[in-house]
């Protein structure tokens, strides 16, 4: 029996088994930095979709508090018993809110179901502010539902009303907002909502448009 034999293929069982070892671990950090472009492929997505739904409901705010009203927007409001038609006009301006407020329910719903999606990214407390956004969109609602249907009577009935007002149109609280506590209160929280999701996407974005920026110069 040839000495060597024995000792030969000792050498190449441990040559293999290294090179096997070799393989796996070039393979697992292959497939490490695969998983982290995944993630940070993901990240980006988020982020883009989250600065665009921010920057959605910043624009159905203003349209939904705009103080141009068209007739054809309350047209199907009911008129009330003997109610003239300065009066009907009048209701039918807040009648319109509630109107675009429906008209823009889909955003909403997208902004709910968005909402877990963001908290995978950033976490629980990140997603707060979402709140922010609802609230703005409550106070719409229920301050265009009270100047529409019901009448403002008794102590600061008028200050009431004004606040309400506030709500409801853009750039109102500007007016008021010395003379009436949280006048600006919708304002407030819409911007609360936009600014926060630009703090914690922006970054992420321009980041990713400045290493593409970079690549690109370097391959020029």
């Amino acid at each position: 029996m040839d000495p060597w034999a024995f000792g030969w293929t000792h050498v190449l069982t441990i040559v293999g088994f290294c090179v096997t070892i070799g393989i796996a671990y070039f393979g697992f950090r292959t497939f490490d930095r695969w998983k982290r472009e995944k993630i940070e492929e993901k990240r980006i997505d988020i982020a883009i979709q989250a600065l665009e739904l921010a920057y959605e409901v910043q624009e159905a705010f203003s349209i939904i508090r705009s103080s141009g009203t068209f007739g054809s927007e309350y047209a199907d409001m009911p008129r009330r018993e003997g109610e003239n038609d300065a009066s009907y006009s009048a209701r039918g301006s807040f009648y319109a809110i509630l109107k675009r407020v429906q008209n823009h329910d889909d955003l909403f719903e997208r902004l709910a179901k968005f909402r877990p999606r963001y908290i995978a990214l950033f976490g629980v407390e990140a997603a707060d502010f979402f709140q922010a956004a609802r609230e703005a969109r409550a106070f719409v609602v229920v301050s265009a539902q009270e100047l529409c249907y019901r009448p403002f009577i008794g102590p600061n009935a008028q200050d009431r009303r004004t606040r309400m007002e506030c709500d409801v149109w853009e750039g109102m609280a500007e007016v008021y907002q010395q003379e009436i506590k949280d006048a600006n209160r919708v304002d407030v929280r819409v911007k609360t909502f936009v600014d926060a999701i630009e703090k914690a996407c922006r970054p992420i974005i321009d980041r990713t448009l400045g290493s593409e920026r970079d690549h690109a110069e370097l391959e020029g």
